[in-house]
């Protein structure tokens, strides 16, 4: 039996760790597994690319596979809003209480509670997007976004 497992198998494999964070946020490792591809070598880039702006690039094998972020948004923007101007996530679904909206390859959280006096009159929302292609799984991504919020929320220590 094994001679013919061995034989028939031409799928890839994951050779690398799944990470437990998101440069530096927690996250549970089987949330981020849909999302992540076959692959030998994993890397993190972090990026502060403007004002508030902080991403994390995943990289498997040379090329990026999510990328996560935090970012500040005028005040009165929407889920929809964000969503709009970043690739893999709409269309999506909302949540019924607005603070979320995501689909199989990427999603939006608003923040609860957050403020910065650098961004005075801005919401922090949350970003995740999936590049790998063929990963899709909007159950697992809108636990992975909740999640994902809530460290956002604790690291901003928000009230």
């Amino acid at each position: 039996m094994g001679i013919a497992l061995s034989g028939c198998s031409t799928e890839e494999v994951r050779e690398y760790a799944l990470p437990k964070s998101l440069c530096g946020v927690t996250v549970k490792s089987d949330l981020l597994s849909p999302f992540l591809p076959a692959g030998k070598k994993i890397s993190t880039q972090q990026e502060s690319p403007n004002g508030g702006t902080e991403r994390c690039k995943i990289s498997i094998d040379g090329k990026v596979a999510m990328i996560a972020g935090q970012l500040w948004w005028e005040k009165g923007g929407t889920v929809m809003d964000v969503a709009a101007v970043h690739a893999q996530v709409t269309p999506g679904t909302v949540t019924d209480d607005k603070r979320y909206l995501y689909s199989g390859t990427g999603a939006v959280g608003k923040a609860e509670g957050c403020s910065d006096s650098t961004h005075p009159d801005q919401y922090l929302f949350t970003v995740i997007q999936v590049f790998a292609p063929d990963l899709d799984d909007a159950a697992t991504m809108k636990r992975l976004i909740v999640d994902y919020t809530k460290q956002i929320q604790e690291k901003y220590k928000c009230v």
